[in-house]
């Protein structure tokens, strides 16, 4: 009878998250790792895959350090690797940091499994993954890195709407910008850093067309620019009451005495997950109906050449900015056509294409994932607050349907949205994975 191999750590995942646990268990604890993705290039994930020059980080190289305790890691490897003359301010074309995230990941040398998790079942102190592809992996450990979904489908949009060409589900999805004729209209759905990046890549092709964006407010991110750092956050746990009203009143008094909006933004990055944790569940659903676009569009804000070109399209009429719901999106020959709800009025657009671009989707439960499917009807895994990715702890122990959180099964990056505020970021996710890294290697496992 065959020796079955069990592998000690296994995550589930070929993006940053992963390659970043696979680097700090390597040159922190000595210590090897298998990757379980169907990826022919792990570390890039959806964030850094993209081909395009164009497509900026959102924040300066000074911020994106992959080490915690080395802020000038990224810096240092740019003037290494691209250019001796790389400002810490420079905002950095993505499949550059990409590059980055991969030598990092070369440097961990994980074993790579390209094949697809498809379940995961614990029996007897371990793990049973199994693969799309036939076979099975067991394992002490496993974390799920998986990341982001593609968007969630929009209301009033008919799946035969897909067979025509001309509307584009995902934005990323091979082939979108090809199909489109430099002349054509084009719609975008959504008016955030993926309709940003869209726009981007539209004009990199030479789309020469009027872009049209439609979202709920009609708000894109602002634009980063030089401020002061504040040495503390504008306000901080313990230190105003649990609600949403408290923290958008301490918020503007610190305006209101004098503090660049910027700058109070940026301080807050510290204490925004604790100040999540400490509101009750209603203060958040509060927050995310009322507050979360308008802080979402300071504090994840465009590089400032980028924010350049979105208003000069915008002033010139090339880029039109409309705000509305979606209703519907019909075929109208060989175009399409947009219909929306501004306040009481309708709204009707006309293009040759439509490309959603509301983002990826951060609801678990309903993730094209066999994996996911399998793990949340088994009770192993459950969704998160209000749908977004899975319940666990702030430090990524996965709860069942019992409530009870695994010792050795772990989410980071995106899946801990079910419980955190902010953990989508590289600066929330390498610590994240320094962390994880530490309990992983020290963990007390079956044999």
């Amino acid at each position: 009878m065959p020796v079955r191999t069990i592998r000690d750590i296994v995550i589930i995942g070929g993006g940053a998250s992963a390659a970043l646990i696979a680097w700090n268990l390597k040159r922190l604890h000595q210590r090897s790792c298998t990757i379980i993705a169907p990826t022919d290039r792990p570390a890039f994930g959806l964030a850094y895959a993209t081909p395009s020059l164009k497509n900026l980080l959102n924040v300066a190289a000074s911020g994106m350090s992959a080490d915690p305790d080395d802020p000038g890691h990224f810096v240092a490897w740019m003037r290494e690797n691209v250019s001796a003359e790389t400002d810490p301010g420079t905002f950095v074309p993505r499949p550059i940091f990409g590059l980055y995230l991969r030598q990092l990941y070369c440097a961990a040398a994980p074993e790579h499994i390209r094949d697809t998790a498809i379940a995961c079942a614990k029996s007897d102190g371990l793990y049973t993954i199994t693969l799309a592809g036939g076979g099975t992996v067991t394992a002490r450990q496993v974390v799920l890195a998986c990341g982001h979904f593609d968007p969630a489908r929009l209301p009033g949009v008919p799946p035969e709407i897909d067979a025509t060409g001309r509307y584009h589900h995902d934005a990323w999805a091979d082939g979108v910008f090809a199909g489109i004729g430099a002349d054509e209209e084009v719609v975008l759905i959504g008016t955030g850093l993926t309709a940003v990046d869209v726009i981007m890549r539209l004009r990199e092709n030479g789309h020469r067309g009027r872009i049209t964006t439609v979202s709920r407010r009609g708000l894109f991110p602002e634009r980063h620019a030089p401020h002061a750092t504040l040495a503390a956050p504008v306000f901080a746990p313990g230190a105003t009451p649990a609600t949403a009203r408290a923290y958008l009143h301490a918020f503007h008094t610190a305006l209101r005495g004098g503090t660049e909006w910027r700058a109070a933004v940026d301080s807050m990055r510290p204490v925004v997950n604790p100040l999540w944790l400490a509101l009750p569940d209603v203060e958040k659903r509060r927050f995310r109906r009322h507050l979360q676009r308008r802080w979402e569009i300071r504090r994840h804000r465009m590089a400032p050449t980028i924010a350049d070109i979105i208003d000069a399209e915008r002033r010139v009429g090339t880029l039109r900015v409309l705000d509305g719901r979606i209703d519907a999106i019909v075929a109208a020959g060989d175009r399409l056509r947009v219909a929306a709800r501004t306040g009481g009025d309708r709204l009707d657009v006309e293009a040759a294409h439509v490309i959603n671009c509301t983002g990826p989707s951060l609801d678990y439960a309903k993730a094209a994932s066999p994996l996911l499917r399998t793990m949340l009807e088994a009770g192993t895994i459950v969704p998160g607050f209000g749908g977004a990715g899975l319940r666990c702890t702030p430090a990524g122990a996965l709860f069942d349907r019992n409530g009870v959180p695994a010792h050795d099964l772990h989410a980071i990056g995106p899946a801990r949205l079910g419980v955190l505020f902010e953990s989508i970021a590289i600066p929330e996710i390498r610590q994240q994975a320094r962390d994880l890294a530490a309990l992983l290697a020290h963990a007390r496992t079956a044999p």
